[in-house]
């Protein structure tokens, strides 16, 4: 066994809350207590930070980004008392930052006191359960999938350790709506709707897509099961299915511990054939796929389909808000709304049922200077993973180099295509997605001379949909202070995947640099 599952197999990872609130109590420093117990920590989602030593952070667990005015609230007082900012993820999340020990208990009460809890959001756990944030909302949605998302995250929060030691991480996606908000096909469970004529009439639900995996050296779309479940049998399927890679998925390699390898070893048949074994009936076949895009960026002002109703998408550039923002976000959601705010997958925050006579009021509010509606295409799908000042894995600083890509890009005039994503992560374990941007760029570091400086391997052509593919790398440790005229160019001739000679004469770094 890897010494995960050696770790696992002496103590579940859930074991540890009571050594968890005595290394608070004593202020013991993290580097006297056992790696594997900080590791266990994750499971409440309580990360050490070792680029900030004796920091910690926090992973929320927020079913379908849905947030109260009041949850919002409690957030900004936390992230105000530590750094004073959040990270929204591409999981519809937040993640506190720079948290110590002894105040973690206070923090993870104040949490639950407003509905919100931490438990199984890091290690070997089924993660935030992601959905549309337009669920309810949308007037083209084949049905409002939120009693289900919540059906399943109370499931999956009443058996605990039953699914508290899984080979490795499970990433699940379920939305109702036509546009494929959560992102299917970079899933390990994907529920997307369809529709299948049963008993002589049409039922609405979902197909099924497996073992998407963005992460490491070998990232996978997800795959059709053949499978179509109604809304009413998600539950089962879902546990069903999770108890088949439990007790089946692969755990000697952690490198290979992801549900994609087990449908690599079994194939998609047999993975159906062990879940209905497991559920004890039949499974439909897949029905006919009722999505009609990839998700939009949420942003700008739309109708919902309740008559004088509107939601109102805002940019969070790159997804890092401060304390004041999140505040102002409760203020405004309540006074324009009915206090209700969600997020999305690129990092962004929407509000929903503003009344069309608060329009005028809300878009006035300086808030949404900062926030705004209606950025310009650059800005729209610029997504960027945590980056090296908070994690330790990646090897650049993506969101200052994001920031500064973007401002570039405008200041050069770049006419980038609405809709076109540029995705960041600093490694290869691609919290940005970068494997689906049309432009994906994956940190790297080159020596220059006697320096270590930030690069970026550049992939493009990637997307999702019906005809959905990886982006292909083109170029190898691009030195970042290039990239914005690489990406001009790949913007010029529409993301192809070559890069012309003129271009590559003016990248300096391909030509000088060393990978460090």
């Amino acid at each position: 066994m890897n010494k995960f599952e050696t770790m696992k197999a002496e103590k579940d990872g859930l074991d540890v809350w009571p050594d968890l609130l005595e290394y608070a109590a004593t202020n013991t420093p993290p580097s006297e207590i056992p790696e594997d117990e900080l590791n266990r920590m994750k499971w409440y989602g309580v990360f050490h930070r070792p680029q900030k030593p004796g920091t910690f952070m926090m992973r929320l667990r927020l079913t379908g980004g849905a947030l109260t005015a009041g949850q919002l609230r409690v957030i900004a007082a936390i992230a105000r008392d530590h750094g004073g900012f959040a990270d929204i993820t591409t999981r519809q999340n937040i993640q506190l930052r720079d948290l110590l020990l002894p105040e973690i208990p206070g923090i993870l009460q104040s949490l639950s006191d407003a509905g919100i809890h931490t438990l199984q959001t890091g290690m070997d756990n089924v993660r935030n359960f992601m959905g549309c944030p337009l669920a309810g909302l949308d007037g083209m949605e084949l049905f409002d999938s939120t009693p289900l998302l919540h059906a399943v995250a109370e499931a999956h929060l009443v058996a605990r350790k039953e699914f508290s030691n899984l080979p490795r991480k499970v990433n699940v996606s379920i939305a109702g709506c036509r546009d494929d908000c959560g992102h299917a096909q970079t899933q390990d469970l994907g529920f997307v709707p369809a529709t299948r004529d049963v008993d002589g009439r049409r039922v609405a639900g979902f197909n099924v897509l497996v073992g998407g995996a963005l992460g490491g050296t070998s990232p996978r779309l997800a795959s059709p099961l053949d499978v179509f479940v109604r809304p009413e049998e998600v539950v089962a399927f879902f546990l069903a299915l999770l108890r088949v890679y439990r007790d089946n998925g692969p755990r000697e390699v952690r490198t290979r511990a992801r549900l994609k390898w087990l449908i690599a070893e079994w194939g998609e048949e047999t993975l159906r054939e062990a879940v209905e074994k497991e559920i004890g009936t039949p499974l439909a076949r897949a029905g006919v796929d009722e999505r009609l895009q990839v998700a939009g960026d949420h942003l700008g002002i739309h109708p919902q389909r309740q008559v004088g109703m509107n939601y109102v998408g805002l940019h969070v550039p790159v997804g890092r808000i401060t304390a004041d923002q999140l505040d102002g976000l409760a203020d405004v959601a309540e006074q324009y709304g009915r206090g209700e705010l969600r997020l999305t997958v690129d990092q962004n925050v929407v509000i929903t049922h503003v009344p069309d006579a608060n329009l005028s009021g809300l878009l006035a509010e300086p808030l949404l200077q900062q926030l705004t509606p209606h950025p310009s295409a650059v800005w729209r799908n610029l997504v960027a993973c945590t980056g090296n000042d908070y994690c330790h894995f990646s090897l650049i600083d993506t969101k200052g180099r994001a920031l500064a890509l973007g401002s570039e890009l405008e200041r050069r005039g770049v006419q980038v295509p609405r809709g076109t994503r540029i995705h960041i992560s600093g490694c290869v374990h691609a919290c940005g997605k970068h494997h689906v941007g049309d432009i994906g760029l994956q940190g790297a570091n080159i020596r220059l001379g006697n320096r270590v400086e930030e690069s970026a391997d550049v992939y493009v052509g990637g997307r999702l949909g019906h005809e959905p593919r990886l982006a292909s790398k083109v170029l190898e440790n691009v030195h970042v202070g290039d990239l914005p005229v690489l990406i001009e160019a790949l913007v010029r001739q529409r993301f192809q995947q070559t890069v012309p000679l003129s271009v590559m004469r003016l990248l300096n770094a391909e030509a000088k640099a060393v990978p460090a």
